[in-house]
């Protein structure tokens, strides 16, 4: 397993979604079979050492850095207004392109390319192309869901673009040079006072049309490879004369709430949303399996959900059939399948304690109950 598996961020989690891509086993795509390939041959510059030695050397360090083989095809392509560099990549193969903007080339130094090409090359590592489109998702939630999930994943990319470039400096540099579009001759490189810009964003609540981002802002990204290299994990794995002052489990806890601070908390209230519909309408129709809502049952509803909702479900159960109740149910599941794996987790573990109070649950308890547990699993 390589390093950078261990440093990957935490919430850069597919297994946290619930849309899942259809993974095949990597396949060997041969040139002539690579149509991206052949644009890329007819319309950019190849890099090899004996035209972009400097570039060349760049990427030859990187793999070293990161102990990766180089199974890459890497192209500059003429464009002065754009700083962008990208990984391209056949769906499940076993290599890729990188291409670079005329433009990345001329304004990073080596060292600050180092850290652009290690980033771009981590992306077909951790295999994020195979995320799904958050454009494909089918309720606003899951949409939501996928944008954190992108956004989780250029915080893994970040971390193996200062690991590959082989100091934190370079990627801090490389971030504010592309931000600003100037060179160093413009820039004083004092990282500190960058971050009480993220500071100022935070006091004005943030910018929510973050959340629609596929990445975080470039303030939320240099103060994430900061904390990161402040982690026990960091300083171990490379034998610094360093402890470190956090575990990486509470940088990335910090990471998260920091970007948060910045898009709003409206996946969370989402979340909690859902979560608690589906948690009222499954316990009423768990204690009205056996079609009675006893006195203890009401007691322990009205504990759980408050007296303005018991109210409510009891004025309803008076004009209602049982099969009302059960439409809610399942469509509460319906919105449930959004949510991610942990909140699911979450929900199972309170029905769980739900489920358990009953003293003697009655066959059809346990049929209802089942069918709950196995829809959210």
């Amino acid at each position: 397993m390589n390093f950078l598996d261990k440093f990957r961020y935490s919430f850069d989690n597919l297994d946290e979604i619930s849309v899942k891509p259809k993974v095949q086993k990597k396949l060997i795509v041969k040139n002539y079979e690579n149509p991206r390939l052949k644009t890329l041959l007819s319309n950019s510059v190849k890099v090899s050492k004996e035209i972009f030695p400097k570039v060349q050397n760049a990427i030859e360090e990187v793999f070293t850095n990161l102990n990766l083989e180089n199974r890459f095809n890497f192209f500059i392509t003429a464009n002065h207004f754009e700083t962008q560099a990208y990984c391209s990549m056949m769906p499940e193969s076993n290599n890729a392109e990188i291409v670079m903007t005329s433009k990345m080339i001329d304004l990073l130094n080596n060292n600050e390319l180092k850290s652009v090409i290690a980033h771009e090359v981590s992306h077909f590592y951790y295999q994020h192309n195979l995320y799904p489109n958050p454009n494909t998702a089918k309720t606003q939630l899951e949409f939501l869901n996928l944008l954190h999930l992108s956004r989780a994943a250029e915080i893994s990319a970040d971390r193996a673009g200062f690991l590959g470039s082989g100091n934190l400096e370079n990627s801090l540099r490389a971030m504010l040079k592309i931000t600003s579009g100037l060179g160093e001759d413009h820039i004083q490189f004092n990282f500190s006072n960058y971050l009480n810009q993220l500071r100022e964003l935070e006091e004005v609540k943030g910018d929510k049309l973050q959340l629609y981002s596929t990445h975080p802002t470039f303030l939320n990204r240099m103060q994430s490879l900061i904390w990161f290299s402040m982690s026990h994990e960091y300083h171990e794995f490379f034998e610094t004369d360093k402890k470190g002052l956090y575990d990486l489990k509470i940088i990335d806890q910090k990471i998260n709430k920091s970007i948060k601070k910045v898009t709003g908390n409206e996946i969370d209230i989402f979340n909690q949303e859902i979560i608690e519909r589906i948690l009222m309408w499954g316990t009423l129709w768990i204690y009205l399996s056996d079609k009675n809502f006893s006195k203890k049952e009401q007691d322990q509803f009205r504990k759980r959900f408050g007296e303005k909702k018991t109210i409510s479900i009891l004025g309803l159960l008076k004009i209602s059939k049982l099969s009302v109740i059960e439409k809610k149910v399942l469509s509460a599941l319906d919105e449930a399948s959004s949510l991610l794996k942990s909140k699911k987790d979450e929900l199972l573990s309170k029905l769980k304690i739900i489920f358990s109070e009953i003293e003697q649950p009655s066959s059809q308890t346990k049929i209802n109950y089942k069918k709950i547990t196995e829809k959210l699993k």
